[in-house]
């Protein structure tokens, strides 16, 4: 039985899937992290939102911690390196909270621009004062959105509707999908100087980091006002307090902070009449929280059950209904590379090379490479492997990786070319997949064409009379049947290949005699081996 512990406060749905699933739950939102880091060891899943921190300590007691399932968005307090390090799957629930967000942000625009919050509490204080809170229109303004992605695409539409000018500014995004929302792309410079309003929705990366600081609070007007409610990081808090008090801005509204929960000492809350702050509430409604419960939940549940992540964090991403479509050049790579595991895995690999053909070239190819990597190391390895640690244990042990695509059109609709270079040759191999199965259609560029599954052995000489009859002869005799047999060669007396598919695995004896019986005839025998694919 899987054991999962969820340690943020997710809905009751979310922990009902899990339990409906067999898995043991233990629900601690309230423990301490020095009680987290005592049991971590003891779960194969995690659940969590934005108040516990995964980093390297933590993570280096999970010793069987298998996925990470982040309940909402943002995912800075998890360590992505070290746990693809450690071959941990992390993923996201990044449509669950998305209108909570869009309406919160356009309500903290509104509360920001009519003095709703403070006008509220010197209600509340006995005080009524029309003149101290008249606020100002957004209609004919300009905002300026800074990542025009599945949030801010939704809060320009609706800024739209209030007759709002909107501009963005989204280094990443097509200018098309701009075009399509009627929104502008500018410089960020651009958007700073001329935004009345400025709204973020950004995760947190290096570059994004203090994005708004000094010197991008100098370029804006003085009537300029800041929506947060990405990510803390994001903005200078300092920065901020200091434009504030020199007035190089109006004001600010809140809801991500650089530190959470936010300390006394946060120089924001001297501006009480001119900054909004909010705790972190912008993926917090009922219907958002059972959003990202439900889908962490069925992320988890499928991930402990061999599948990948629908919005994996720390591989790449292949939309669910191309990862459908893909699914049969996956699964050519994963022979193609057990093949050649099976084949050479007692060598040193020191090289991969992959090329591809035809339509394979119709998807995202870094996925199916990974696909590849992980089944060639597989085998060899005692690491555990899988498709998100895969590349950084290839890079751990200096194997170079190569991918490419074939240029020129081939026979075949599609074509995997798999290149190997170990400290001792180089070696190759040809697939395909066809609508009745996969096919392997070179070894050593010598051409061949034999199902790409069962049981083969596999024998590389000198082609000569005789060869084939031996083999034959010698499994015959050990009721061996043979299924089906290919032979590839170069020339007459060149080098050759012969791939043969049969019922069951031979005997070391029954290898032995073959060998004894080829060098009978001076076939001048390179090699045989038994694979199982």
């Amino acid at each position: 039985m899987y054991k999962v512990l969820v340690n943020d406060n997710i809905s009751q749905k979310g922990i009902d899937i899990l339990q409906e699933a067999g898995i043991e739950v233990d629900f601690k939102p309230e423990q301490s992290r020095e009680e987290c880091l005592k049991t971590i060891h003891q779960y194969d899943g995690i659940i969590l939102r934005s108040m516990t921190d995964l980093d390297k300590k933590a993570l280096a007691k999970a010793e069987n911690l298998k996925v990470i399932g982040r309940a909402g968005t943002g995912y800075d307090n998890i360590d992505l390196e070290e746990a693809t390090k450690k071959g941990i799957f992390v993923f996201n629930t990044p449509t669950g909270n998305t209108i909570s967000a869009v309406e919160h942000t356009l309500g903290m625009m509104l509360s920001l621009s009519r003095n709703i919050p403070q006008s509220n509490q010197a209600l509340h204080n006995n005080l009524w004062n029309r003149k101290k809170y008249r606020g100002v229109e957004l209609k004919a303004k300009t905002l300026g959105i800074i990542g025009l992605n599945r949030i801010g695409s939704r809060v320009a539409k609706r800024a739209q509707a209030f007759g709002m000018d909107v501009i963005a500014n989204d280094p990443y995004l097509a200018p098309e999908k701009a075009e399509s929302l009627n929104v502008p792309l500018l410089s960020l410079k651009q958007l700073l100087k001329k935004s009345d309003y400025i709204t973020l929705h950004i995760p947190l990366t290096e570059e994004t980091h203090h994005l708004l600081s000094e010197a991008e609070f100098k370029l804006m007007k003085k009537n300029a006002r800041i929506i947060n409610c990405a990510r803390g990081k994001n903005i200078d808090t300092k920065a901020l307090a200091r434009a504030l008090a020199e007035n190089e801005i109006a004001g600010a509204a809140i809801d991500v902070h650089e530190e959470e929960p936010v300390p006394k000492d946060n120089p924001l809350l001297n501006f009480e009449d001119r900054v909004i702050m909010t705790a972190h509430l912008g993926g917090t409604t009922i219907e958002a929280i059972d959003n990202n419960s439900i889908a962490a939940a069925r992320e988890v549940v499928s991930v402990l059950e061999g599948n990948l992540p629908e919005s994996p964090l720390n591989i790449p991403v292949m939309d669910p209904q191309e990862f459908k479509k893909a699914q049969p050049y996956i699964e050519l790579v994963a022979k193609l590379g057990k093949f050649m595991a099976e084949w050479k895995g007692d060598q040193r690999i020191k090289a991969v090379e992959v090329e591809y053909g035809g339509e394979i070239n119709n998807f995202k190819l870094k996925p199916i490479t990974l696909s590849l990597i992980k089944s060639i190391l597989d085998p060899i390895l005692d690491n555990r492997i899988n498709l998100v640690n895969a590349m950084h244990i290839a890079e751990e042990r200096e194997i170079a990786i190569k991918e490419s695509k074939i240029q020129n059109e081939t026979e075949l609709k599609n074509l995997v070319n798999l290149k190997v270079k170990s400290d001792k040759e180089e070696y190759s191999l040809s697939g395909t997949y066809l609508p009745n199965g996969y096919r392997i259609v070179r070894i050593n560029d010598l051409r061949i064409d034999l199902e790409l599954d069962g049981e083969f052995i596999i024998v590389s000489y000198q082609d000569k009379p005789g060869v084939i009859g031996k083999i034959t002869s010698v499994l015959g005799k050990d009721k061996i049947n043979i299924a089906n047999m290919q032979v590839g060669r170069k020339s007459p007396g060149g080098e050759a290949v012969v791939l043969i598919q049969i019922d069951s695995k031979p005997s070391e004896e029954v290898m032995q005699e073959i060998k004894n019986s080829l060098n009978e005839i001076n076939a001048n025998l390179k090699e045989i081996n038994y694979l199982k694919i």
